[in-house]
């Protein structure tokens, strides 16, 4: 039996994914460098095979461009759906994510991921893709906008990241103080230009969008959206024999920490209308979480009072967003959609 063109067309963006996935953990060729505390081993194939891939991607999009009629996102948008869809592509993401994380240590599948949610728009739905943030207007305010607010939330973690260790052991462990690991800067490049774009798109551009666009408030799309953000990071929890790191504050700081990070990006997308400023602060905050740091070891209450005060500070910001975005008169740019945030 001739399997159906339509669908197949419709598994086209899954299949794409998955084989992405797997042509980048089998052929790695062991080719790395001395990464940072947190990545021992930057693994240099996978980065150049993802290069590779952006550049065929942009291509492909600009001969899509020119030989397809591509239109607006409609307004009636089915929240089943998307609902459906949204749960799907979390399952379908999961595996290869997992297999990343355990071989590599850092999840090289975002440019199959940037594939998977491009496909999905431009070749099933025929959409172009500024109806889901990719937009160039206002880029410089945008860009300084990302900044600010991730210059914002690391000036905060630094403070209590040197306050806590002191109020904890006592003034001694001044002595221990350290800048940041300027090795983090090595892993910049690709939190900001794939990690950034793929979740950004994946996650706040194209569900968020669609959660909205069927009439769902911001605060109900926003939480959706999140929790599968949350979701999506559990990965990081489980070891390739399968069992679970349930050490509190690297959960918190791994998966539960990951929400109001979302719900800060989903606010700087609401009120711009475009994904360049939810970027830019994720890939500047995935590189940098402390201008200075104490390093006294593993230390649980430390971790553990840290972590808690980090989510209270992102969720802080994520509610301070829209008035930081009045500052930079976006509310006179674009209509606001909610007049509830």
């Amino acid at each position: 039996m001739v399997f159906p063109r339509d669908k197949l067309i419709r598994i086209l963006p899954s299949i794409l994914y998955i084989g992405l996935c797997a042509f980048i953990l089998l052929l790695d060729f062991n080719i790395w460098i001395e990464g940072s505390v947190e990545y021992p081993r930057f693994y240099i194939m996978p980065i150049v095979y993802s290069l590779i891939l952006f550049i065929i991607l942009v291509i492909l999009l600009k001969y899509i461009k020119s030989r397809k009629d591509l239109v607006e996102l409609s307004s009636k948008i089915s929240y089943n759906n998307t609902w459906i869809l949204f749960v799907t592509y979390l399952a379908i993401i999961w595996f290869p994510r997992q297999f990343m994380i355990w071989k590599f240590g850092v999840t090289f599948e975002k440019i199959p991921l940037l594939y998977l949610i491009v496909t999905q728009i431009v070749l099933l739905e025929g959409i172009v893709l500024t109806e889901y943030g990719l937009k160039r207007e206002y880029l410089i305010k945008n860009i300084i906008l990302g900044c600010l607010i991730a210059l914002i939330d690391i000036s905060i973690m630094t403070v209590f990241n040197i306050l806590i260790p002191i109020f904890i052991e006592g003034s001694t462990i001044l002595s221990s103080l350290e800048l940041f690991d300027t090795t983090q800067f090595i892993t910049f490049p690709w939190q900001l230009i794939a990690v950034g774009i793929s979740e950004e798109l994946f996650f706040r551009g194209y569900f968020f969008t669609k959660f909205r666009k069927s009439g769902k408030s911001f605060w109900h799309s926003a939480v959706i959206t999140s929790f599968g953000f949350m979701i999506f990071h559990i990965p990081w929890l489980i070891s390739i024999n399968f069992t679970l790191n349930l050490y509190i504050p690297y959960v918190i700081w791994r998966v539960i920490n990951t929400f109001p990070f979302g719900l800060i990006c989903c606010a700087l997308y609401e009120k711009t209308n475009s994904l360049t400023a939810p970027i830019i602060y994720h890939g500047f905050s995935n590189s940098l979480f402390s201008f200075i740091v104490i390093n006294i070891g593993p230390n649980f209450l430390v971790e553990l009072i840290l972590c808690c005060i980090a989510f209270l500070v992102l969720l802080t910001i994520a509610l301070l967003v829209p008035k930081v975005c009045r500052l930079f008169k976006f509310d006179h740019l674009f209509k606001i959609k909610d007049t509830n945030f």
